[in-house]
């Protein structure tokens, strides 16, 4: 089973919109859940073996750039102690971001990582980042990602999408725990094609399990069926969007980083559309486990 045990909640900051962004919703979780907050900046190698960030800062030498960034991250530390009343750390290190993000994640056993789909570099950015998408797939802890319009106002409807399969439903003690915390609603929603009309009975099944499993923990509980869906992640959004949640929780997909960046998977495709955050968990090994579990590989 994956978990919500909070204690340290990781977010990378290289000064962007959404990186800002993504330290209200990293120090709102810390405050409630009472985590330490991890500043953490990554000064990407492949642009300081160029020189390609010293023309634009206008500064003396590289140590004089290690010294501002080191800076900046101590006043914006110092804010969110203020504003928040949780203790923060804040580290820099230089390598590739997406790496160094999930080896630091890794070394102070992050519970969570709160970060913007962009950032780094505006060349890589085609449909989601392709340092936010490393990092999800690769990421030690779930991962919560958010765009520029995800903007935070808490967290009091939580949307749930669920198959048949067994990672879908692996998210489901860590999202009836994350709603705990938060006092939040939880909407599950089962999304079937046209072609999977004999599941109806077993999907209603899972949805009552669910029920079940939130009312032992005292969170708030609602249930959809939504059938003959074309597409799956536009249809967890549009759901989303007519219940005015506030965050979504879904799995990773294992093939993400050869589905290329246009037409990605139903994570990607989420993660892109979805104008609140997106908790994104990546599933525990089952390779031993009976094949009919395993069924399902949509990653919802």
């Amino acid at each position: 089973m994956i978990h919500f045990n909070p204690s340290k909640i990781l977010i990378p900051v290289d000064f962007s919109a959404t990186s800002l962004l993504a330290i209200k919703h990293g120090a709102f979780t810390a405050q409630l859940t009472k985590c330490d907050v991890y500043l953490f900046h990554v000064i990407n190698s492949q642009f300081a073996a160029g020189d390609m960030f010293l023309p634009v800062v206008q500064l003396e030498n590289k140590t004089d750039f290690h010294k501002m960034i080191d800076a900046k991250l101590e006043e914006l530390a110092h804010q969110i102690n203020k504003d928040y009343g949780v203790r923060v750390i804040s580290v820099s290190r230089t390598g590739v971001p997406s790496k160094e993000i999930n080896a630091f994640a890794e070394e102070i056993k992050a519970s969570l990582i709160v970060m913007g789909t962009h950032g780094y570099s505006p060349l890589e950015e085609l449909v989601i980042g392709s340092n936010a998408l490393k990092v999800i797939t690769k990421s030690p802890c779930p991962t919560m990602v958010m765009s520029s319009e995800a903007d935070h106002k808490g967290y009091q409807k939580i949307v749930l999408p669920i198959d048949s399969s067994a990672n879908s439903r692996q998210k489901v003690i860590f999202a009836i725990e994350f709603a705990k915390h938060f006092s939040t609603e939880l909407h599950a929603v089962a999304l079937m094609d046209e072609s999977e009309g004999e599941l109806a009975e077993e999907m209603e099944l899972i949805l009552h399990q669910i029920q079940t499993r939130a009312e032992e923990h005292d969170v708030v509980y609602h249930s959809d069926v939504i059938k003959n869906v074309t597409n799956r992640a536009k249809a967890t959004v549009e759901h989303a969007n007519k219940l005015g949640a506030d965050l979504v929780i879904i799995m990773t997909d294992q093939d993400a980083e050869l589905s290329g960046f246009f037409l990605g998977p139903y994570s990607q495709q989420v993660i892109h559309l979805s104008k609140v955050p997106t908790i994104a968990i990546k599933p525990l090994d089952l390779s031993g486990a009976n094949a009919n579990i395993l069924g399902g590989t949509s990653g919802i």
